[in-house]
């Protein structure tokens, strides 16, 4: 969703901070792992980490924020680490849980150790911290398969989705100065992995080109993948109903959960205009680069997540009324 929505507006922080550890290692980040940096903490310090403060009644802290960076220089190392086949399967298991035995050749890996080192020690719940870091660290090894020529399962490929999205947002929740109720946490990796299949909509054409295996352009059926989408955001909202905070917060974090759900709906109904009434879609190689791009310029688009968001916030609030709250 990086690579698709918002404005940098944290660059300015995010370059700071990138700077000041250049300096420290004496080198640059290459421009693209820098651009990626900057792009991903300018839309989700809003979008996400705004957010899930909000609905503690506070703003992130400047150190909140920085760590947060930190987490974006690992994860786009990370990454480029897989994609770039720049280290071994053994030698990624070493940087992730042996850091301190991990001899750096390049900057990327010096910072890499840096920021996962000062995140791994400010975090406070460890054993959680461990488990969901291993999560991520499965999923993003399986999510090599996607690349070669060998079909894998729509169950497979569900899986890697759900938690290489899931776990890579989840992790940020323990870089905050409080910490998440189970039902919080539960959020924050749901919204994770419908992030991860908000991109993988998105990048259907360039996927395809790539040889790259996702759920969306094995889609076949436009319909009952909108119909499967549509249970994902109701178990959320569901989840949301229930959260013990006011009445206010839970519906302006609801109002942010929907929004960023309304890219993945719009992108789907993208897709059922082409399917129409056909039992299945026309074959996605066939089709041309225009049909499969999602403009996110175009106003029925903006319409479309406008009223998807406004839509979902009606049911949320009705949802809400006759919910019990979970436990704090």
């Amino acid at each position: 969703m990086a690579d698709h929505v918002g404005k940098e507006e944290g660059s300015p922080r995010a370059e700071a901070l990138l700077q000041r550890l250049e300096a420290q290692f004496g080198g640059r980040m290459p421009e693209e792992a820098r651009r990626k940096v900057i792009t991903s903490y300018s839309i989700y310090q809003p979008m996400i980490i705004d957010a899930f403060t909000a609905l503690r009644g506070r703003t992130a802290t400047p150190a909140e924020r920085d760590r947060l960076i930190q987490y974006f220089i690992c994860s786009g190392a990370f990454d480029d680490f897989i994609d770039r086949e720049e280290l071994t399967p053994e030698a990624l298991d070493t940087i992730s849980f042996r850091p301190e035995t991990f001899q750096p050749r390049r900057i990327e890996e010096q910072m890499f150790l840096h920021c996962h080192l000062a995140l791994r020690d400010y975090v406070r719940d460890r054993p959680a911290y461990d488990k969901a870091a291993r999560g991520l660290f499965r999923a993003q090894v399986d999510s090599a398969r996607q690349t070669k020529p060998a079909p894998m399962t729509e169950e497979e490929l569900l899986r890697i989705t759900m938690e290489k999205g899931g776990y890579a947002v989840l992790l940020c929740r323990f870089y905050l100065d409080h910490d998440a109720s189970g039902a919080e946490a539960d959020c924050w990796y749901r919204i994770g992995g419908i992030i991860q299949l908000t991109n993988d909509l998105f990048d259907i054409w360039k996927d395809l080109q790539a040889g790259v295996q996702t759920l969306p352009n094995r889609m076949r059926d436009a319909h009952a993948f909108h119909a499967f989408y549509t249970r994902k955001v109701e178990e959320m909202m569901a989840i949301i109903a229930g959260l013990p905070v006011p009445e206010a917060r839970k519906r302006a974090f609801l109002l942010n959960m929907m929004a960023i759900c309304s890219f993945s709906d719009m992108a789907i109904r993208q897709l059922r205009n082409l399917q129409q009434q056909s039992p299945q879609l026309p074959d996605l190689n066939s089709l041309p680069r225009k049909a499969l791009i999602v403009d996110m310029e175009k106003p029925s688009n903006i319409w479309h997540c406008m009223h998807f968001t406004w839509q979902k916030c009606r049911e949320g609030k009705r949802m809400s009324a006759s919910t019990k709250p979970l436990p704090a």
